[in-house]
């Protein structure tokens, strides 16, 4: 193997400007799309803590679908985005120092937000909610009943003119 020249000036130059414009261009890309802007915005308000756990998520997912698209045609199997996707799990915390008739106050309205924001806009919101509490079993259902039979029944208690 023979020992590598070393670049003229002018050649160095003329190495150094086509690296430059390459990243230009690589750079004007990236600038230019709007999906890449609103991800770095996205990025900046994950917590940090989160952010490699994160990132590993999205890692892990794109070698799948790397992966997935190189063997889609041997295996029959292809992968679409899941628009309800979650990176978070809810988790239910008791922390000691809460307060209880705060909690409720805050979730009462929420129940209210929640309504006024789905039912004025969303004439299929009666349907969603039927089918998801289709999915719940005889127990969790008829406890849901019961909560909602308390509230109606607390709201009417609650009337001014009573």
């Amino acid at each position: 193997m023979l020992p590598a020249q070393p670049l003229t000036d002018s050649e160095s130059l003329r190495t150094l400007k086509a690296l430059i414009d390459s990243a230009g261009v690589v750079l004007a890309d990236l600038i230019d799309d709007p999906l890449f802007a609103r991800l770095t915005r996205v990025f900046g308000r994950i917590p940090t803590g989160d952010r490699e756990t994160i990132l590993g998520v999205l890692e892990r997912e794109m070698q799948v679908r790397r992966t997935i698209e190189a063997a889609g045609n041997v295996v029959g199997l292809a992968l679409r985005p899941n628009p309800n996707a979650r990176l978070y799990t809810r988790v239910i915390v008791d922390p000691p120092h809460l307060d209880r008739a705060v909690a409720v106050v805050n979730t009462l309205r929420a129940i209210r937000t929640l309504h006024e924001a789905v039912a004025p806009t969303d004439s299929d919101w009666k349907e969603i909610a039927r089918e998801a509490l289709r999915s719940l079993g005889d127990a969790e259902r008829a406890s849901t009943a019961r909560f909602a039979a308390e509230v109606v029944k607390l709201v009417e208690e609650s009337a001014p003119d009573r």
